[in-house]
């Protein structure tokens, strides 16, 4: 047995220490992926009373070598990540490379113990490491021994959590689920033979997804004068539930979540915003403050541009495949060309105001004949009040502001 103190200051490693959780499940499955991991496993035990008893995280990876544990456990920055951009022999890119992961584990609870089998001339050795938020920074490590099944062992690492955050329960459900799933789906997109199974559940990104598009946010110019280069993933998802903006590296890992302020009635979404300078502000914890970080201000404003535009687009886009589905179904209620200027007017306000009721569950579920009827008394209504159709939408349904500003613009024509 052999014991370890880290080589920097406690205060730091109290700070790595309280990240959110489901930051510091996700820094475990990371490294896990970093060890070129093809199966990455997250449970929760429960005890008698149906709580949450013991967190583990368990991969198929290569696992840590015993000589290079005594050195990464001991230097937070000095990981072996930061020598290269991919993994060593399936040449995936790395996630992390300052050694910070490790220390996450202790937001999720105050026993940490990791369990590895590595290979070693030819034959597979097992030992464990220990650490408890108590002695922070302080670790045990168990002398290496032959594992059981020799040199038919297989490696990996596994990480149990134990004596368990208050909060713990944030790791699990629909909610939990999402958001891991936001977080892996480019990588796992990126690796089709990797596969994460989450609390059960193996996450199926592609599944899950219900349309994706990338935009080039083009050259952006910094407060101080930098250029920067960056791109935008946006992935509508079949899942309903508020999504919002993550900043990753070059790659598309993400790196942080920024709390959604552009919320598009009608679809769940997650934009990922990918540049090379989100890792560099990433490392000097700018991340954080988000709109108030000038640098993070500038890729947030293209971003939200470029979202807005996404879905405006995607909302003409709707529009066309639902009236296109009421024709072949033979309910739309105008059949002929329109006659002039005034009928062509009066059919695109009566689509805005009828799409947009199409989408809602109420029209969308009902019935062929009740659909038809719908559909008559709102061409009805638009012939003889168009303004009033948005006041009564709004009162059912909330009618968008910027929809009523499209019926008036074309009033006012």
């Amino acid at each position: 047995m052999r014991k370890i103190t880290v080589q920097v200051q406690d205060d730091h490693l109290g700070v790595l220490s309280r990240a959110k959780p489901i930051t510091a499940i996700g820094e475990l499955i990371w490294n896990a992926l970093d060890a070129e991991a093809s199966e990455v496993r997250v449970d929760f035990e429960e005890n008698q009373l149906g709580g949450e008893e013991t967190v583990r995280v368990r991969d198929n990876g290569h696992g840590l070598d015993y000589d290079y544990a005594l050195v990464v456990f001991q230097n937070l920055g000095g990981s072996w990540k930061r020598e290269g951009e991919r993994t060593g022999q399936l040449r995936r890119a790395l996630h992390g490379r300052y050694g910070k992961g490790r220390f996450r584990a202790f937001s999720l609870g105050n026993h940490v113990e990791w369990a590895t089998t590595f290979r070693s001339n030819g034959c597979c050795r097992h030992y464990r490491i220990q650490g408890k938020a108590a002695t922070l920074g302080e670790f045990e490590l168990s002398d290496p021994e032959i594992a059981s099944g020799g040199t038919e062992a297989l490696t990996g690492l596994t990480v149990k959590i134990a004596d368990l955050a208050s909060n713990i329960g944030q790791l699990r459900g629909l909610k939990a689920l999402q958001e891991i799933t936001d977080i892996f789906a480019p990588y796992l997109r990126q690796y089709p033979g990797v596969g994460i199974v989450y609390d059960g559940i193996p996450l199926d990104p592609a599944n899950a997804e219900e349309h994706r598009a990338d935009y080039d946010l083009g050259e952006l110019v910094l407060p101080g004068g930098d250029r920067i280069q960056a791109a935008l993933t946006i992935v509508e998802w079949t899942m309903p539930g508020k999504r919002g903006l993550m900043l990753c590296d070059e790659n598309g890992f993400a790196l942080h979540t920024v709390r959604p302020k552009l919320h598009v009635r009608g679809f769940s979404y997650t934009a990922y915003v990918k540049s090379a300078h989100i890792s560099a502000m990433e490392n000097e914890g700018l991340l954080q403050l988000e709109g108030m970080a000038p640098d993070v201000a500038v890729l947030l404003d293209a971003a939200r541009t470029a979202v807005r535009k996404h879905f405006a687009q995607r909302e003409i886009d709707r529009g066309h495949d639902i009236v296109d589905q009421w024709q072949e179904l033979g309910i739309y209620p105008y059949t002929a060309p329109p006659a002039n200027v005034d009928e062509a007017r009066e059919r695109q306000i009566f689509n805005i105001y009828a799409t947009h009721l199409g989408q809602h569950a109420a029209l969308a579920k009902s019935s062929f004949a009740n659909k038809r009827l719908m559909l008559r008394l709102i061409q009805e209504l638009v012939h003889a009040k168009p303004t009033g159709v948005a006041r009564i939408l709004d009162d059912l349904v909330s009618f968008p502001a910027e929809k009523e500003q499209q019926v008036l613009g074309l009033l006012e024509e």
